[in-house]
């Protein structure tokens, strides 16, 4: 099953609001700054610095951050704005310098929920960039990561459902696009013939947090493989 990460849980106040959250996030980020508003975005701008546990800098990096006027049900777009970064699939960052900070069906999961841009960046920066780091040195053993593109969305599919047949999680997308919402005591999608409650319902509803267009694309192209 797939886990998502309580981002909250090492946070020990309240953040009520935007500003509260950009107060929070200057303090914990001295190398970054609020630049303001523009085009529908709150923008920040400026370096993180990562730092080991004796608080001693390892890197900085110059990034931008876009928080959709949303706030807070988005996920914050974070940018690599200097050439420490390669820009290419293997470090999985855009040509523009969009940084992939986790797979798209997890991010819509949590956008259902309030995301705080301190959480974030408290929880994905440190790790992104030590990856990065690591990666470069070409220390690349153990090393978590999603596959690319396609490939990383099947596999998101196979820890989800925790099922590595293809046929199954193809039969599984069929009958959840088949129907408007999930519901208990349907039988479950993947055919063990158990509810859908004893079985993969935490996987349904996980699911609802992306379009079915999207996942109507993606059962496109898992049936492409073997």
């Amino acid at each position: 099953m797939l886990t998502i990460t309580n981002l909250t849980s090492n946070r020990k106040f309240k953040i009520r609001n935007f500003e509260e959250d950009k107060i929070a996030t200057l303090n914990s980020h001295p190398g970054l700054r609020y630049d303001g508003k523009a085009r529908g975005f709150y923008i920040f701008s400026g370096n993180f610095f990562l730092k080991n546990s004796s608080d001693k800098l390892i890197e900085s990096f110059e990034i931008k951050i876009l928080v959709a006027e949303k706030y807070p049900n988005t996920f914050p777009i974070v940018i690599s704005t200097d050439n420490k970064i390669e820009r290419h699939e293997d470090y999985h960052i855009s040509k523009d310098g969009v940084i992939c900070l986790d797979h798209s069906y997890i991010i819509n999961k949590l956008s259902c929920g309030e995301v705080r841009l301190y959480d974030v960046l408290e929880y994905y920066l440190p790790k992104y960039f030590s990856w990065i780091l690591l990666k470069q040195t070409g220390i690349t053993q153990n090393l978590e990561e999603w596959d690319h593109a396609d490939k990383g969305t099947l596999q998101v599919y196979k820890t989800l459902l925790d099922i590595n047949n293809i046929d199954i999680i193809k039969e599984f997308l069929e009958t959840y696009l088949s129907f408007r919402k999930p519901r208990r005591n349907h039988f479950c999608y993947c055919g063990s013939m158990k509810k859908l409650k004893r079985c993969h319902l935490n996987a349904a509803n996980f699911l609802r947090a992306t379009p079915k267009k999207t996942i109507e694309r993606d059962l496109t192209i898992i049936k492409t493989y073997d």
